[in-house]
């Protein structure tokens, strides 16, 4: 059972960091600065126009990263091994994965809580740091872990923790920093032994989109909402009126004014020879607006090293010279999937667990490789000519895996072995009957 005085000092840490990870996360969701605090011109137009480039960000990558599924194999060729991680992640949603890669790519941090649902079932949660504190020792050992929720429809908002250690779960309600056990709850054993939690960990919060991109999305919104609501103040457009005077009060016989039939007829009537009529409008440098917004674009994409796909391509458009376009996405992707396969190499260690407690099975995570492929192009052509030039220097499994539409080379294998077998000719019974009659 966690100390009561460490979980005080932990919700304290939870309660300071809480306002940035809650900015970070607003700021995923399009309600930036720079519309929140946006200065207002009374009687003008105030139109806040939004567009989000760091929620764009965050979901490409995430698509980029987990858009193809996760590819198991064993080194010591176990299927049977790999039949269990099949089984055993069947019933798991589908965009699971991704999901947990955006949340980590929001907050630079997301954590992947394991248990056992009520189907018996080996599950997991997706946590962040808006609603979990992770405590860990100076080797990156996790010592505790809270997870912070509130009932749906409870009118006292009563917040509640579940703490999680190497031996117990312990239930409570958290008021302040005061954390007291819920009564009539027990505390349950952790059967994993371990903290049942893994964290996909891609850098610090200043390597983070949010932290490179904050002022560059702010200043954009900015000014492009100025000029918008400049465009826009233009719809009360003044007529001006030189050497006469356009009368406005006075009604004929049928109930109209001058200005009434100006705007009915679309035509007016001037006195005098140096009377004159034009529209004052407000001279704007569209150039500089419009390279003002082009350049804090460009940033953007620069910084957080993306590209942009509505650009006209120049005429060597080759599958080398696009994927060149792509390096710098790719080497985050990189990254990014590397954090993944960290956190997912814990998942297999806490599944293995499960299953030698829940069916007597004793599997190594060492023996499982884990490859993801981003979903970014790639010439399978190239690749495969690669290949066959290695005719005799590379296993055909090994290969198999290099395709980009192999998802399981171990079963590719097994079909290909599979498809030899039932094209070998059979033996013609007939034929060694006669071969032997001379």
């Amino acid at each position: 059972m966690a100390d009561a005085e460490l979980l005080k000092k932990c919700k304290q840490d939870f309660d300071a960091k809480l306002p940035l990870y809650m900015t970070m996360q607003r700021y995923y969701d399009g309600h930036t600065d720079a519309l929140e605090k946006y200065q207002m011109i009374t009687k003008r137009a105030n139109t806040k126009v939004r567009c989000n480039f760091i929620q764009k960000f965050v979901n490409e990558e995430s698509s980029y990263c987990m858009g193809n599924k996760i590819t198991y194999s064993s080194h010591s060729n176990d299927q049977e091994v790999i039949k269990d991680l099949r089984l055993n992640f069947k019933h798991w949603k589908e965009k699971h994965n991704k999901e947990l890669c955006k949340q980590s790519l929001i907050f630079n941090e997301a954590y992947e809580l394991y248990y056992i649902d009520v189907d018996g079932l080996f599950n997991s949660l997706i946590c962040t740091p808006l609603d979990s504190y992770i405590l860990q020792d100076d080797f990156g050992n996790i010592q505790l872990f809270i997870r912070f929720w509130t009932k749906k429809f409870d009118d006292t908002h009563t917040l509640y923790a579940d703490v999680y250690t190497d031996s117990d779960i312990g239930h409570y309600t958290v008021i302040g920093d005061t954390f007291t056990p819920v009564v009539g709850t027990k505390i349950d054993i952790n059967i994993f032994g371990k903290v049942p939690v893994s964290v996909v960990s891609i850098g610090s919060i200043d390597e983070s989109l949010f932290s490179v991109l904050k002022g560059l999305q702010d200043g954009y919104e900015t000014n492009l909402s100025d000029i918008v609501n400049e465009i826009s103040d233009f719809r009360n457009a003044y007529l001006v009126f030189m050497n006469c005077k356009l009368d406005d009060t006075t009604k004929d016989e049928n109930g109209e004014t001058d200005l009434d039939k100006m705007k009915r007829l679309g035509i007016m009537n001037l006195p005098g020879e140096k009377a004159d009529v034009k529209w004052l409008i407000k001279e704007i440098n569209d150039d500089f607006v419009q390279n003002t917004l082009n350049t804090l674009e460009d940033k953007m994409y620069q910084l957080a090293s993306h590209i942009n796909n509505n650009e006209k391509l120049v005429s060597n458009t080759s599958s080398l010279a696009l994927r060149n376009r792509l390096i710098g996405l790719e080497e985050k992707c990189t990254n990014n999937i590397q954090a993944l396969v960290d956190a997912i190499k814990v998942r297999l260690k806490f599944l293995f667990i499960y299953l030698k407690i829940r069916q007597n099975k004793d599997y190594d995570w060492k023996d499982i490789d884990i490859k993801i492929v981003p979903n970014i192009p790639t010439d399978d052509l190239m690749i495969s000519q690669i290949i066959s030039q290695l005719n005799g220097k590379l296993s055909t499994r090994t290969g198999l895996a290099q395709l980009s539409f192999i998802d399981n080379p171990d079963n590719e294998m097994k079909e290909i072995e599979k498809e030899e077998k039932e094209s070998e000719p059979g033996l013609d019974l007939d034929k060694i009957g006669d071969s032997n009659v001379q």
